[in-house]
């Protein structure tokens, strides 16, 4: 199943840019164009072959395999027009199986036609040697301002390859299905990840560099291609990351393609920060996350 979903990726057509704006029902809800984790923000949206995170739940559902007992994230973003997102999720190995679950929520301005988005996501998979596999099944709900609720659920699959801690390839196929729980169909258009990370150091030592591809198709929408860059230094579990990313940005989010972010380690503790640039009203986006991972 994994080749056939990989072959149909590398067929799949489109994506582009457009101003990020309450959006009338009839568009995706722009939850699921936005990054899920901190780190995946400031590598402009990268993170399908970034593994071993809680926040892989929102971008590949086999990414949750090399995590050894728990992880834990939260994360908050704001806008510049008011909106806010913020978003927590969870990681558990158990054996050769992996269980995970989140949640994001995107609280728009008082003068936006749309009041919310929400996105709640469970994940279960399964790691065999290299090989890693997961699938998530995913409720998403819309709001507009007249308090009028739009409901419905779909489904993402992900394939995960480590190469120990040096490499790892990732793909997911997001958005699968569409059934409508109530009010009016959501427009869920499926996405095709693929994405390529390989570390240039050893992790386990001082210095840290890690560079990351990443391409994006997604129904009706033109092909984008992402590259990110982790470069940092870490001592005795102590250290300093910076982050940066390039590449096309999801239509709705209106976000330039540049971001950057950094992060502070602490033992198993990470917080993180990035910020990218809204091109078509020139403000600033800021997130703010923590990671825990034991």
């Amino acid at each position: 199943m994994g080749a056939a979903l990989m072959g149909a990726a590398l067929i799949g057509a489109a994506l582009g840019v457009a101003p990020m704006q309450a959006q009338q029902s009839a568009r995706p809800p722009l939850v699921l164009s936005l990054p899920g984790s901190v780190r995946q923000a400031g590598l402009a949206g990268a993170g399908t072959a970034i593994i071993g995170d809680a926040g892989t739940v929102f971008s590949n559902p086999a990414g949750l395999a090399p995590i050894k007992y728990l992880s834990i994230e939260g994360s908050f973003s704001a806008y510049p027009d008011g909106t806010r997102q913020g978003s927590a999720s969870a990681g558990l190995r158990l054996g050769p199986m992996h269980l995970g679950g989140g949640g994001s929520y995107l609280l728009f301005n008082d003068s936006a036609a749309v009041r919310s988005n929400l996105m709640w996501v469970g994940t279960l998979g399964y790691r065999f040697g290299l090989f890693s596999v997961g699938s998530s099944a995913k409720y998403v709900a819309s709001e507009d301002s007249t308090g009028h609720i739009d409901r419905g659920i779909t489904e993402d699959v992900g394939l995960a390859i480590a190469l120990f801690d040096i490499s790892s390839i990732g793909f997911s196929a997001q958005n699968l299905g569409n059934h409508r729980i109530s009010g009016a169909s959501l427009t869920l258009p499926t996405t095709y990840r693929l994405g390529f990370m390989l570390n240039f150091t050893d992790p386990q030592t001082t210095a840290r560099l890690l560079g990351t591809i990443e391409t994006i198709w997604t129904q009706d929408e033109e092909r984008r291609t992402v590259i990110g860059f982790e470069a940092g230094l870490v001592v005795s579990g102590v250290g300093l990351v910076a982050r940066v990313g390039h590449g096309g940005q999801p239509p709705a989010s209106g976000q330039s393609e540049w971001a950057y972010g950094g992060g502070i380690l602490l033992g198993r503790l990470r917080f993180d920060y990035a910020y990218q640039r809204r091109r078509g009203l020139g403000g600033e986006v800021h997130r703010v996350g923590v990671r825990w991972t034991p």
